[in-house]
């Protein structure tokens, strides 16, 4: 049910702002998060550092992110799911830049699924009802936040 919901309404929907993922991304756990949780990931002085160095160069992660695509997502028109890559060499890039400013666990195929999650590049397929619609919204000129 909560696949099918992110698929439908934020998959591929390109995303500007700056947020922080918790939990890995499991609604449960991180609906159930008290302060003590949140506060203890927010004070977490190795994201902090990581997250001070890119907003210092970059002004915010999502610069950083889209900076790659020069602001503009790549637009996929894939017909079948065989067709989709699970790393490129764009994420492959991204995942050596990450590494080098001290993050972890971004290798090429989690910045990918990244990318195609905050609509860095459009991979629905050409079929699927949301490709034209994540297409269009991609298509709208880019605005830094």
């Amino acid at each position: 049910k909560e696949y099918i919901s992110f698929h439908d309404e934020q998959w591929g929907v390109p995303v500007y702002d700056d947020k922080e993922a918790f939990a890995g991304f499991d609604p449960e756990i991180v609906a159930k998060m008290g302060d003590k949780e949140i506060n203890e990931i927010s004070s977490n002085k190795a994201i902090m550092l990581v997250e001070s160095r890119i907003v210092r160069e970059y002004g915010s992660f999502s610069s950083f992110m889209w900076g790659y695509v020069n602001h503009k997502p790549q637009i996929n028109k894939y017909k079948y799911p065989r067709n989709v890559p699970l790393r490129t060499p764009k994420a492959e890039a991204i995942s050596k830049d990450l590494l080098n400013q001290g993050l972890r666990f971004v290798g090429p195929v989690i910045v990918y699924s990244f990318m195609q999650a905050a609509g860095l590049t459009i991979d629905h397929l050409i079929g699927c009802f949301r490709h034209k619609e994540c297409v269009a919204l991609a298509e709208r000129p880019w605005r830094h936040i």
